[in-house]
């Protein structure tokens, strides 16, 4: 069969490679004119197609960063070419049990978690989709599958049936591919398309949104609550109990009525994580796991490299980056998670987000908005009238990082007596001046640790008490 391969980096790659071993003859379209992945691609044997039309194929296989409209796309569709994603190629071509995983946020923490818990019940399972590494790289024959899946993604992945489709919210994000939030919700849905009722719908029923989906699948629903609102509208609306839920009174996660592990239990901060660790039991259980497993996979998981976490003290100071965090919801939630006084930094490449969103937020815990990147003076501008403001406009990205996270400590020290907390929150990509959000994490951290080094060395040549710092994880 002849395969073309429309944009290469992680996913593309993954592709070609897998469908050359397969024994497939693979074209591949690329912009850029060399790098690593060009040169990998050809001295694998496959050719590099530089017009769509004078090279026929069943399948052509689009990279998630291609437009959906993009015109060689539009072309190879009118000549009878089926043009599709990584996930669906793999979910057509090799058997296996698929979870898939998507939401405006969490969805790469709940992807992991619940591989990592099924892994540790000694199921074979795989993680991969959008969250590294592509699919098509380590899907096992007749293995699990726990995929995270963008909304790039869902828009290719037309037959795509999972065994449980996990949803954990739906917010506001990718305006600028797919032009408005209902577009964005569309895409989304495409998770549930295909369900029947044998497979399940894993969903955080606080979501208004997600119960009108609820409401029209023949999947079977298995929704989670964290509060006794939430689980009352379930009932009211779908004639539901929930299947999992939060004791508020006192922090117990519960299957059912069983309780499962106290929410203390968990080493990822924040109260968001207790809905992403109910949706990774209740996947977990409808595959097939008991709960002391699922418990114990529940307490062993201590989050991703660039999620919320603290990166350390400073004294009274606590440094905290989340540099995934892009999206208004993933953003409110590391708010809420933050105590006051807190610095807030932020700042990237516009994604459509709505910072307004966040006002209230901010105003009860913001001391200081620092923006950053493309987006900070847009950002500083909305946010001046609700508490105070400053802009770096250092372009390099490592740079200002240093020059925010020396600014954020000072001001907790001139305000708030040396305590409080600096968080890395971007409500944005990070793509103008990094390569990725991992790249800027690492900055993050990298300004951090300059600071402590400044700051202890001042101290020093003082003789003054040394400022303690603790490192964390």
């Amino acid at each position: 069969m002849r395969l073309l391969v429309y944009g290469l980096g992680r996913s593309g790659s993954a592709v070609l490679a897998r469908a050359l071993n397969a024994g497939h003859q693979v074209g591949f379209v690329e912009q850029r004119p060399s790098g690593p992945d060009v040169d990998a691609a050809l001295a694998l044997g496959a050719e590099r197609v530089t017009d769509v039309a004078a090279w026929p194929a069943a399948w052509c296989v689009a990279a998630p960063g291609v437009p959906i409209d993009h015109p060689d796309l539009a072309r190879l569709r009118g000549a009878g070419t089926e043009v599709i994603g990584e996930v669906e190629w793999i979910a057509r071509t090799v058997p296996g049990r698929i979870v898939g995983v998507t939401g405006t946020a969490g969805k790469g923490s709940v992807t992991r978690w619940l591989a990592d818990t099924l892994v540790a019940a000694g199921v074979p399972a795989v993680a991969g989709g959008n969250l590294d590494p592509p699919l098509a790289a380590v899907a096992d024959a007749n293995g699990t599958w726990v995929v995270e899946l963008s909304s790039f993604q869902l828009e290719r992945s037309p037959s795509l049936r999972p065994d449980v489709a996990v949803v954990l919210n739906l917010g506001v994000d990718h305006l600028d591919r797919h032009g408005d939030v209902a577009r964005y919700h569309a895409a989304k849905h495409a998770i549930l398309a295909n369900l029947g009722s044998e497979q399940a719908f894993v969903f955080d029923a606080g979501d208004p949104g997600l119960r009108g989906w609820a409401a029209r699948t023949p999947a079977r629903l298995l929704p989670y609550v964290s509060s006794p609102s939430a689980a009352q509208t379930l009932r009211d609306e779908l004639g539901l109990a929930p299947a999992a839920s939060v004791h508020l009174r006192d922090g117990t996660l519960r299957l059912a009525d069983q309780p499962l592990l106290r929410a203390d239990e968990l080493q990822v901060p924040g109260r968001h994580q207790h809905g992403n660790a109910l949706a990774v039991a209740l996947a977990a259980q409808a595959l097939g796991l008991p709960d002391d497993a699922i418990a114990h996979g529940l307490r062993a998981f201590r989050g991703l490299p660039g999620r919320y976490a603290e990166v350390g003290r400073l004294g009274d100071v606590r440094f905290l980056e989340d540099s995934i965090a892009t999206r208004e919801l993933a953003v409110a939630a590391a708010l809420a998670a933050t105590p006051a006084p807190l610095v807030w930094l932020a700042g990237g490449v516009d994604k459509g987000a709505d910072v307004g969103t966040l006002e209230t937020l901010v105003r009860e815990r913001v001391s200081l908005l620092i923006g950053l990147g493309a987006s900070g003076p847009a950002l500083v501008a909305r946010a001046r009238e609700w508490t105070d403001t400053s802009l770096v406009p250092e372009p390099d990205g490592r740079r200002a990082l240093q020059l925010a996270v020396r600014q954020a400590y000072d001001h907790l020290h001139e305000r708030h007596g040396g305590r409080g907390q600096v968080l890395l929150a971007p409500l944005a990509a990070s793509f103008d001046q990094f390569r990725d959000y991992v790249e800027r994490a690492e900055a993050y951290r990298e300004a951090v640790h300059t600071l402590v080094w400044q700051v202890q060395e001042r101290a020093r040549a003082s003789e003054a008490t040394e400022v303690p710092w603790i490192p964390c994880c």
